[in-house]
C-alpha cells in the first residue's frame, strides 16, 4: 500500500517536473525570438518603451502587429518547445528501456560505446543545459542591444529634476485673454522633420514631406536648426508619452499602485494638464482617433484630464462614418478620420463655448505604415508612401478649416507624436539628430517669438508653447519641465545639457511617483 503510494507521488512529481520543464522551455524561447523580433522591427530602442507596452490594455492593437508578433514569435515558440520536449521525453524512454550500442570501424580501428540509461541521463541532461545555456546567451546579448541594463541601472538611481525645476500650473498664476481662442491640436503619427530634404533642413535626398514643409515656411516652426527641424524626443518616445509630454511638460514613467495594472483606473492623478486648464476655462474638450482609444491608456489620459468627448472607432461607426464591420489597419484609415473630423467640427464650432479639438492620425505607424487609396506609388516604398500621403491629407485638412468660418478664432497645432519606429529608413541620414515635426498656425499677430529657430527643445516644452499659441500669458514662461518657446527663457537643455536633462528624465523620480502617480 505504502509503495504504491510513492509510486502514485513519484508520477505525480513527475508529471509537474516535464510541465514545467515545457513550460520554462516556452519561456525561454519566446523571450529569445521576441527580443529577436523587436530588434528587427523596432531597431535598438529605448527598453522602457518595450516595458509601457508590457503593461498596457491589448484593446485597439492593431491586429496586423498582433498577428506578426504571433507568426514570428509565440506560434514558433510553443512548436519549438513542444518539439523539444517531445525529444527529452523520447530519449529519456528510449535509454531507460534499451540498451544502446555503437559500432564503428576506421582503418581497421573498432570503436564500441554502450550507452546505459545511467548515461543516456547525463548526455540528455548535458544536451538540455547546453542548449538552455545557448539560449540564455542569445537572449543576454540582445537583452544589451535593447537597453535593459541601462533601463535597470537608471531606475535604480534617484533624480532631484522635478525638485529642482517643475513648476506646477497650479502654482502660477495663468491668464486668458477676454476673448478665447479655438484649439485645434492635430498629432501626426511618427512625423518627423527628417523626412525632409536636406535642403529643407531634414536628412534625405528627397522631401518626403513637401506640404508639411511648405506649411512650416507659411507660418511658424521652432526648429533646432537654421531651416526646417524639430524637437528631441526627451520624454516621448512612444505614442501616449508624447501626448503626455506634450500636454503636461513632465515624461512617462512606468506607473505604480493604481497603475501596475495597465488598465489605468488612475492616470496620474496629482498630474494638472493642458486639458484641464482648458477645461477650468470653459474649454470643452474633445479627443479623436481612428483606432480603439482604450489602447495605451489613451481613453484614461483623456477622460480623467479634462473630460475629453472621446471619439474613436466605436464613435465612427455609431455616427455612420463608417460600417459596423469595417477595420483598416487599427481601425479606419486616416482618409476616414478627416471626413469625421469635417463632421465633428462643424458641429462643435456652433457651441457657444471655446474647443479644445485633439485628433492623432495612424496611417504612418510602425512598421511600414498604412496605403490608403490615396497613396501614390511615387517613392517605390510603402512607408515613404505613406508618409507622403499623410503629408498631403494633413495640407488638405488645414486648407478645410482655413476655409470655415471658426478658424478666424482658431490656433492650429501641427506635430509629430514621437520619432518613428521603423528600423529600415534612417541608413543614409548619417549623423543627423532626428527630431520631432511641428508648425503652429494662426497664431495671434500680437504674437511674436523671440527665437524659434536653433533652439534645443524637447516635446516637453509643447506643453506651455501650445497655450502661449492661444494668447495666452504665463507667469515666468516655464511650466511642468517645459518653457514657453515664443520667450527668450531659456529650455532646460539648454540650462543644463541636453545629454544630462536627457538622463536626468530616465532616472527615478521621488518627487514624481509621490506628487503624479499615488497624489
Amino acid at each position: 500500500m505504502r509503495k504504491n503510494r510513492k509510486k502514485k507521488i513519484s508520477f505525480i512529481w513527475n508529471i509537474l517536473g516535464r510541465a514545467m520543464l515545457l513550460f520554462a522551455l516556452f519561456l525561454l524561447l519566446l523571450a529569445e525570438s521576441s527580443c529577436k523580433w523587436f530588434l528587427a522591427v523596432f531597431g535598438e530602442m529605448d527598453f522602457s518603451i518595450v516595458v509601457y507596452q508590457l503593461f498596457s490594455p491589448m484593446e485597439g492593437t492593431s491586429q496586423g502587429i498582433l498577428n506578426e508578433y504571433a507568426m514570428a514569435c509565440l506560434y514558433p515558440s510553443v512548436s519549438g518547445a513542444i518539439l523539444l520536449f517531445l525529444l527529452y521525453v523520447f530519449w529519456d524512454y528510449t535509454t531507460r528501456r534499451l540498451c544502446i550500442d555503437f559500432h564503428l570501424r576506421l582503418f581497421r580501428k573498432k570503436w564500441n560505446l554502450h550507452i546505459s540509461h545511467k548515461m543516456g541521463q547525463t548526455i540528455k541532461y548535458v544536451c538540455m543545459s547546453g542548449f538552455i545555456f545557448l539560449l540564455l546567451v542569445s537572449l543576454g546579448s540582445k537583452a544589451v542591444k535593447m537597453g535593459v541594463p541601462a533601463y535597470l541601472a537608471e531606475v535604480s538611481q534617484d533624480s532631484t529634476l522635478f525638485e529642482d525645476y517643475y513648476v506646477s500650473p497650479e502654482a502660477v498664476h495663468i491668464e486668458f485673454p477676454e476673448s478665447k481662442r479655438n484649439l485645434l491640436l492635430i498629432y501626426v503619427e511618427s512625423m518627423e522633420s527628417t523626412y525632409a530634404s536636406t535642403e529643407a533642413g531634414g536628412a534625405k535626398e528627397i522631401n518626403y514631406i513637401p506640404e508639411l514643409t511648405k506649411l512650416s515656411d507659411e507660418n511658424l516652426n521652432f526648429s533646432d536648426n537654421e531651416k526646417l527641424g524639430g524637437a528631441h524626443n526627451y520624454g516621448g518616445g512612444w505614442t501616449i508619452a508624447g501626448l503626455l509630454a506634450s500636454s503636461s511638460g513632465v515624461p512617462y514613467k512606468l506607473p505604480i499602485e493604481g497603475n501596475s495594472s495597465g488598465e489605468y483606473e488612475t492616470f496620474l492623478p496629482g498630474l494638472v494638464t493642458l486639458g484641464e486648464i482648458l477645461e477650468e476655462e470653459g474649454y470643452k474638450n474633445y479627443f479623436m482617433c481612428g483606432s480603439d482609444a482604450t489602447f495605451g491608456g489613451r481613453r484614461a489620459f483623456y477622460d480623467q484630464h479634462g473630460d475629453y468627448v472621446i471619439l474613436d472607432y466605436d464613435k465612427a461607426v455609431e455616427n455612420g462614418i463608417i460600417p459596423s464591420d469595417y477595420l483598416e489597419y487599427w481601425g479606419m484609415e486616416d482618409e476616414k478620420l478627416f471626413a469625421f473630423a469635417k463632421q465633428q467640427l462643424s458641429e462643435i464650432a456652433q457651441n457657444e463655448n471655446p474647443f479644445n479639438f485633439t485628433m492623432l492620425t495612424v496611417d504612418t505607424h510602425h512598421p511600414e505604415g498604412y496605403a490608403c487609396r490615396l497613396c501614390q506609388n511615387q517613392h517605390g516604398s510603402q512607408f515613404a508612401n505613406a508618409i507622403s500621403c499623410a503629408s498631403r491629407q494633413v495640407y488638405d485638412f488645414i486648407s478645410w478649416c482655413q476655409e470655415q468660418e471658426w478658424y478666424a478664432n482658431t490656433t492650429i497645432v501641427v506635430t509629430g507624436d514621437h520619432l518613428s519606429m521603423n528600423n529600415t529608413f534612417w541608413d543614409d541620414i548619417g549623423d543627423y539628430e532626428r527630431n520631432v515635426y511641428n508648425c503652429f498656425i494662426n497664431i495671434p499677430r500680437t504674437l511674436s517669438p523671440v527665437r524659434p529657430k536653433n533652439r534645443e527643445f524637447s516635446v516637453i516644452d509643447l506643453f506651455p508653447t501650445i497655450l502661449a499659441s492661444l494668447d495666452v500669458k504665463i507667469e515666468g514662461d516655464y511650466l511642468g519641465l517645459g518653457v514657453n518657446l515664443f520667450s527668450d527663457k531659456m529650455t532646460l537643455p539648454e540650462m543644463i545639457g541636453k545629454e544630462k536633462f536627457e538622463k536626468e528624465l530616465k532616472l527615478f523620480s521621488k518627487y514624481y511617483f509621490s506628487q503624479f502617480v499615488i497624489a
